[in-house]
């Protein structure tokens, strides 16, 4: 069996493909990580019988969708399967002291989080949390959500914000 998902490694999403590939398949399935969830989902014929592990939180600004508007979308081409809730990492949010700008970096799921802790945040969006922390660094950005792992505060960044939430997962079985 091949379990599709978001990668790489560090994210929520593949860590949570490898909790269920645990509990469902003690392990032996296959997981593969993708660079979007819009590569999955625009060609899920290119993965028949397979599963897939996406967070109910899914938001796209390329499709225009949330987990529900794709949910309802491909029940031709899927199966909701099961549900699980995982904790996700510790989610933080950093602040650059020394920015000239007011960007901030994060996954498209938690860019209204973000604009709710920063104000008159101009945020761009990253496929995943790993890479916005990424584009953060790349760019000298002003802020980033991300997971806390993925950080390592220098002597010109504070730490404004950490949140431990839950996520619900959902598998489905590709037609």
């Amino acid at each position: 069996m091949k379990i599709h998902t978001l990668g790489p490694r560090a994210t929520d999403s593949y860590a949570a493909a490898q909790h269920y590939n645990q509990v469902a398949y003690a392990g032996a399935a296959t997981i593969v990580g993708h660079s979007s969830f819009e590569e999955i989902l625009t060609d899920l014929d290119a993965y028949a019988h397979d599963e897939l592990v996406i967070p109910a939180a899914f938001k796209s600004p390329t499709l225009h969708a949330s987990w529900g508007d794709v949910h309802y979308a491909l029940l031709d081409h899927w199966t909701l399967k099961t549900s699980f809730i995982t904790a996700l990492d510790p989610l933080v949010v950093v602040q650059r002291l020394d920015a000239d700008n007011r960007i901030g970096y994060t996954h498209a799921a938690t860019a209204q989080l973000l604009q709710r802790i920063v104000s008159q945040v101009d945020v761009q969006t990253a496929t995943s949390k790993y890479l916005a922390y990424r584009a953060y660094q790349d760019n000298r950005g002003a802020y980033v959500l991300t997971n806390e792992k993925n950080v390592s505060l220098g002597a010109d960044e504070r730490l404004l914000k950490r949140l431990t939430p839950s996520m619900v997962w959902c598998v489905y079985q590709i037609k």
